[in-house]
């Protein structure tokens, strides 16, 4: 490992060097916030993807392949929880560093981590950690490698059920699974690694989609800080209880569908309270 030793006293903990993976936004932000604040870690790299749906697309050609699918609603929606969420945790001040003091982290905006760019920034950060969280690329053997300890992953389900891109959209439109968060070892399948940690999540009721998934963000941020210590000494998780369930892209009818049960992707007050920085607790 190439963990830093906090100077000080000897009782102090080694800190892992860390590189965070993202889309950005409120989610990232939350998730950010807390590794920061960890004792255990030194976050090295931040990692922001630039991708839109595909790799090969560029940001139209992506935006438009997106409201194809999934309705001009929804992908306002996804811009909405990030690059006007962005603007508004710097308003914040949810993006500021926990540590004063810290050095800066080497920071990389890709469509493909997976490039030779992308794996030579990695290997430049030499990590010791990897964690993504909102990220919305699946990484490569090879890219997963680099890390010298683990790659984890926090995703906003009871793993294995709902795998996929939204899947708290998909428990509110139809009642279920269960709401909750998991941290897990990646892989290079899709959300398929063993499970490090789970906690089940109740929302406010009536709470959007936009809230919950940060509420299931910002404490499956705590889970993973909670449980660094125990893959240190080298916990490696349990395997799936079984294939599970995947969903992909939300439909426009599907949108249209939650709206019509007194639903919503997101609400005005949601931003009100990321502006006041008075995030559900």
């Amino acid at each position: 490992m190439n963990a830093t030793v906090v100077a000080g006293a000897p009782s102090r903990p080694v800190r892992l060097r860390t590189v965070f993976c993202t889309c950005g936004g409120l989610y990232g932000a939350l998730v950010l916030r807390s590794l920061r604040a960890c004792a255990h870690l030194e976050i090295c790299g931040i990692v922001r993807s630039s991708r839109v749906l595909e790799p090969r697309f560029g940001f139209l050609q992506g935006a438009i392949a997106q409201i194809r699918r999934s309705g001009l609603g929804y992908a306002l929606y996804l811009w909405c929880t990030t690059t006007l969420a962005d603007g508004l945790c710097a308003l914040s001040g949810l993006g500021k560093p926990a540590r004063p003091g810290d050095p800066a982290a080497r920071r990389l905006t890709t469509r493909d981590l997976n490039d030779p760019e992308g794996r030579a920034f990695l290997a430049e950060c030499a990590p010791d950690l990897l964690i993504s969280s909102f990220f919305n690329q699946r990484l490569a053997s090879e890219t997963l490698a680099v890390p010298t300890l683990a790659c984890l992953n926090i995703h906003p389900s009871l793993l294995p059920d709902a795998k996929g891109v939204d899947p708290v959209f998909q428990a509110l439109l139809h009642g279920g699974p269960p709401l909750g968060v998991t941290v897990h070892f990646m892989n290079p399948e899709f959300d398929a690694g063993k499970i490090l940690a789970q906690k089940p999540v109740e929302p406010r009721r009536g709470a959007s989609v936009f809230e919950t998934t940060a509420l299931l963000y910002r404490d499956g941020a705590e889970l993973l800080t909670s449980a660094v210590a125990r893959v240190a000494a080298g916990d490696r998780g349990v395997a799936q209880s079984g294939p599970g369930t995947y969903q992909s892209w939300p439909t426009a009818a599907e949108i249209a569908a939650l709206r019509c049960q007194g639903g919503a992707l997101l609400r005005f007050m949601d931003f009100a309270r990321l502006a006041l920085a008075r995030l559900p607790r």
